[in-house]
């Protein structure tokens, strides 16, 4: 008893094995989905921020003790007897709050949007912030909770925090008994061992971020790569969408004319003789006794083109004869490549003739 298994061929053309066609890619990067390291983009944010802290440091420091020692007068002077009391402090908190931290939020905002404009280029996509319909839909949502995605992102977000407590918890044990004994300095030296010791746990979690944003961007792209991949039959369906465009065929026929028209004008220094209107229609004939049968026109055309023959023509010495009645013929009968027709042997032969003629004759 024989078997026979059957399976469908349609099931490997769905597999998405094939690189995303640049329209697919197009069509993702409208929807904002591109690839981009969130990690890189705080790592290097964090980075700058605190190389500014650190050489802004003092000046920021300096206008905080400023405005202390402001509020402090004015606490302690009659003006607290007033309704308005409140007025100064907050007004002196405010501009020195302003002064110290919105310039280094501009170099960190500029610096945040530099580095994804590197990452991706410049993307500017409200879709993801349409209403949908599909985003309430709970096996989407289920789907997208227990996705290879997540669980890598789930993994990551573990390991930094494991690394980063780590760290925290070492730098603490190593600067235990500094800190316990802060208090028995001044204010200045002890604010200054303080930031310090902040800054460097600070800057070095930032590092360790950055080291770790530059294993995770080649990831995000491969990840991305891999997420936007077609099957062959997605590619098929694309390319029929686009050869039925209108835009695109109109594309692809001027670049055949362009071509056509460059492999025509490289044909005219070959022909024998350039029949003319004599300025509105040029025809470019040509004639080998041994490999042709019959004359063929190797180049014609109107208006610019003519004018184009006629000039090549002229470069490489072929002669130009005027002949109105049969360049009209020859462009309305002939096309380029065509031999001459029996009716126009006559006519033809008799301008061969003298072109040869006057060859002789120079």
């Amino acid at each position: 008893m024989s078997r026979r298994f059957f399976f469908d061929i349609q099931f490997f053309a769905q597999e998405r094995t094939e690189r995303a066609t640049p329209r697919k890619r197009r069509k993702e990067r409208r929807k904002g989905r591109v690839a981009k390291s969130k990690d890189l983009n705080a790592a290097v944010v964090i980075i700058t921020g605190l190389l500014v802290f650190r050489s802004l440091g003092v000046m920021m420091w300096g206008r905080l003790r400023l405005m202390f020692r402001v509020i402090a007068e004015h606490l302690s002077s009659s003006q607290m007897e007033g309704g308005g009391w409140w007025t100064r402090p907050l007004f002196d908190a405010f501009g020195t709050y302003s002064f110290i931290w919105m310039p280094l939020a501009f170099i960190c905002a500029v610096l945040a949007v530099m580095i994804v404009v590197y990452q991706v280029g410049w993307v500017v996509s409200f879709e993801p912030f349409g209403f949908k319909i599909s985003k309430f839909n709970p096996v989407n949502g289920l789907k997208k909770i227990f996705s290879i995605r997540t669980i890598v992102e789930l993994v990551k977000g573990i390991l930094k925090a494991s690394i980063l407590v780590g760290m925290l918890y070492l730098a603490f044990r190593n600067e235990r008994d500094i800190l316990l004994s802060i208090m028995m300095f001044p204010l200045d030296r002890g604010t200054e061992i303080v930031m310090g010791r902040i800054w460097n746990l600070a800057f070095r979690m930032a590092i360790v971020l950055f080291l770790i944003a530059l294993i995770d961007y080649p990831y995000q792209k491969w990840e991305h790569e891999k997420s936007i991949k077609m099957s062959k039959q997605e590619v098929k369906e694309e390319f029929k969408q686009m050869e039925g465009d209108p835009l695109v065929k109109r594309r692809i026929r001027q670049k055949q004319r362009e071509m056509a028209m460059k492999r025509m004008m490289g044909d005219v220094p070959q022909s024998d003789v350039v029949v003319t209107n004599p300025t509105r229609i040029a025809v470019a004939i040509q004639y080998n006794q041994q490999s042709m049968s019959a004359p063929i026109v190797v180049a014609k055309g109107q208006d610019f083109i003519a004018q184009k023959i006629r000039d090549i023509a002229a470069e490489h010495n072929i002669p130009v004869i005027e002949n109105p009645p049969l360049a009209r013929a020859l462009m309305q009968k002939v096309e380029v490549g065509e031999t001459i027709p029996e009716e126009l042997y006559l006519s033809v032969a008799e301008v061969l003739a003298f072109v040869y003629r006057l060859k002789k004759s120079a």
